[in-house]
């Protein structure tokens, strides 16, 4: 036990260390990985596979335990948001009562929440756990427990994060959720930052903002292939793109923008597609993640930030008005204006 306590935390303060980078911490963030699942006895269910369990909410799918599970897997994306999620915390430090941080969407494993638990004391923050599945929460609270994290959860409710009311002696400091699938699409990332910030607006957000952009990409220049016997540094991929603007940001004051809407469709921007393209080009959509300051997700660095095709009879000089659509299917949508 005290082995794999002084494990955990040796993982927490190399993710926390700025000096470095993402890549450098592929061993902590698979040492991570390999903690978690040997200290749980969560399994695929070899029957269902591992959708077995999702949830499909008013606001989007609710993925599986499983899949909440396997994103720990995601090497980048792990080590990223507990970092982000780490120094928000220590920019909330409060000497006259502990940080209150709302985790919406904990998964089994509260991944984002247990390692920075050996880094702060129960006096520095404090925990409230959410999630839509309860066997999430219950192995959440045995991995808490194990470790002798328990005073660090103050609360946990099974419930849908994008209706749960805070109690106004409870508004969070900070405020965290990785419920989001590439350009914010099908979960219900956007739906659960709108309810939960509007109600605490004072709050961290930690994703700090999700921005999609569109571009015309070449495919045949977004990697570099190198011969199975290369030996050294892998030479930067020249890509080949053409830019055409930011069309949706989720942050702070996009939600406060929003305020006064009531309908399913939320603004989003315009893009005109350059009226000569040559055939090598393709429109995609690109996912951008700040976590929170400087620490960032940019294309490749997951699933969440691969660039997506985006579908539809798209031609020379066609003028797109794009609007998020919200609901049990979110996603970013598009109408030609000509």
């Amino acid at each position: 036990m005290n082995n794999d306590l002084d494990t955990l935390r040796n993982i927490a303060l190399a993710i926390l260390d700025p000096k470095k980078q993402l890549k450098d911490l592929v061993p902590e963030a698979l040492a991570l990985r390999d903690l978690f699942e040997r200290r749980t006895n969560f399994q695929i269910n070899p029957e269902g596979g591992i959708g077995a369990g999702e949830t499909r909410l008013e606001s989007g799918l609710a993925i599986s335990p499983t899949t909440a599970a396997m994103c720990i897997r995601e090497l980048f994306r792990t080590s990223a948001f507990i970092r982000g999620h780490g120094h928000a915390i220590r920019d909330s430090i409060n000497p006259e009562r502990p940080v209150r941080i709302l985790y919406a969407g904990c998964g089994p494993y509260a991944t984002l929440a247990v390692p920075l638990m050996t880094v702060f004391s129960k006096e520095q923050a404090v925990f409230t756990l959410l999630d839509i599945h309860q066997e999430c929460l219950d192995e959440a609270m045995k991995l808490i427990d194990s470790f002798g994290f328990s005073g660090h959860a103050e609360e946990c409710f099974c419930v849908d994060a994008t209706t749960y009311r805070i109690p106004e002696d409870k508004k969070p400091d900070v405020i965290v959720s990785e419920t989001m699938s590439v350009t914010l699409h099908n979960e219900p990332q956007v739906s659960i930052a709108r309810n939960l910030f509007a109600q605490a607006p004072d709050a961290k957000m930690v994703p700090q903002q999700v921005s999609v952009q569109a571009c015309l990409l070449n495919g045949a220049k977004e990697h570099v292939f190198m011969p199975a016997d290369f030996v050294g540094e892998f030479p930067e991929p020249e890509r080949d793109r053409i830019d055409l603007g930011k069309i949706f940001e989720l942050d702070a004051a996009s939600i406060i923008s929003w305020e006064k809407i009531d309908g399913d469709r939320l603004p989003a921007a315009r893009v005109k597609i350059p009226p000569h393209i040559e055939s090598r080009y393709r429109p995609h959509l690109l996912t951008k993640i700040t976590v929170y300051g400087e620490t960032c997700l940019d294309d490749y660095d997951c699933s969440l930030t691969m660039p997506k095709r985006l579908r539809g009879e798209i031609e020379e000089g066609d003028e797109l008005q794009f609007h998020y659509q919200l609901g049990n299917h979110p996603e970013l949508r598009y109408e030609k204006l000509r």
